[in-house]
C-alpha cells in the first residue's frame, strides 16, 4: 500500500509522547500510533477529528477538529490549541491530558488546502491568532518548492505570538515575504525587528503590499475574516482566489 493510502474508517488510538508550550495560552500536542503503525499523510490545511478517551461522560461524546500544524508525515501529528475560557475540549486538553494518555481519532479531513492552480500563481497566507495553524502547515509543504510565497501574521504582541521563530527560519531560508501585524505591541516590542506594522490587516495595506492576481489563503477570528474577504473583493480579487476555513 502507498504512503498516500494509509488510512482508516472510524476511530483509533493515538497517543501524546510530547506537549510544548508555543506562547502563553497555546500548546502544541504531539501524538503517535499507539500500536506504532504509520499514519495518514494530511493534505497541508487538513484538521483531525478527535474525542478524548475517557470514562468521563461529560467528555465521551465530545469531538472537535483542530487544524494540523505540523510538516506532512506519516510517524506524528501536531495540533496546537489555544485554551479557551470555558471551553470543554481545550481546557481539557491543556490541563488534564498528559504524555501517555490518549485520544480517539479519525483521519484527517478537510478541503481547506492548496488548489492545484495555485501552482501557476503567487498564494498569500494571511493568518490571525491561532487561524495560523492550517496556514502553517501550507506553509512547510509549499517552501519546499517555491518562493512566491507572501506570509502575513497577525497577532496581539510578542507574548501572544505562536511560532514566530519558526516562521521566520523558514522565511530567512527560503527567502519569501514575511510580514507581521501587532495590533497591540507591549513596550518591549521593538517596530522593524519585532512586528512590522501596528494595526490590522486592512485594504490600503493589501493594495499596496501583496500581488491582487494571486491566490489567498486565510483564517483567523470571525471579524478578521470578514475583513480580509471584505477588501479582497473590494479590490477586485477573483472569488475563486479567495480561500478561507473559519475559526469561531
Amino acid at each position: 500500500m502507498s504512503i498516500s493510502n494509509i488510512s482508516w474508517m472510524g476511530f483509533k488510538e493515538l497517543v501524546l509522547v510530547d506537549r510544548v508550550e508555543e506562547c502563553p495560552g497555546i500548546v502544541s500536542f504531539y501524538f503517535k500510533d499507539k500500536n506504532g503503525d504509520k499514519l495518514a499523510k494530511h493534505k497541508p490545511g487538513q484538521f483531525l477529528p478527535f474525542k478524548i478517551k475517557t470514562d468521563d461522560s461529560k467528555y465521551k461524546d465530545a469531538i472537535r477538529t483542530y487544524s494540523l500544524s505540523i510538516v506532512s508525515n506519516e510517524n506524528m501529528y501536531r495540533i496546537s490549541v489555544k485554551k479557551i475560557d470555558g471551553g470543554l475540549i481545550s481546557s481539557y486538553l491543556h490541563d488534564k491530558l498528559n504524555i501517555g494518555d490518549s485520544i480517539e481519532a479519525m483521519a484527517p479531513s478537510g478541503v481547506f488546502t492548496i488548489k492545484e492552480s495555485s501552482k501557476n500563481k503567487p498564494i498569500v497566507l494571511i493568518s490571525a491568532g491561532i487561524g495560523v495553524t492550517p496556514l502553517l502547515s501550507m506553509l512547510y509543504e509549499e517552501s519546499k518548492t517555491r518562493d512566491d510565497i507572501y506570509f502575513v501574521q497577525a497577532v496581539q504582541n510578542s507574548d501572544i505570538h505562536p511560532f514566530k521563530d519558526d516562521i521566520k527560519y523558514i522565511s530567512d531560508d527560503k527567502g519569501f515575504k514575511n510580514t507581521i501585524f501587532y495590533s497591540n505591541p507591549l513596550d518591549k516590542d521593538q517596530e522593524g525587528i519585532d512586528y512590522d506594522f501596528i494595526g490590522r490587516v486592512n485594504t490600503e495595506w493589501i493594495k499596496n503590499n501583496l500581488p491582487l492576481d494571486a491566490d489567498y489563503y486565510f483564517c483567523g477570528p470571525p471579524p478578521f475574516m470578514k475583513g480580509v474577504e471584505a477588501s479582497l473583493l473590494e479590490l477586485g480579487v477573483d472569488k475563486d482566489s479567495i480561500n478561507y476555513e473559519l475559526f469561531s
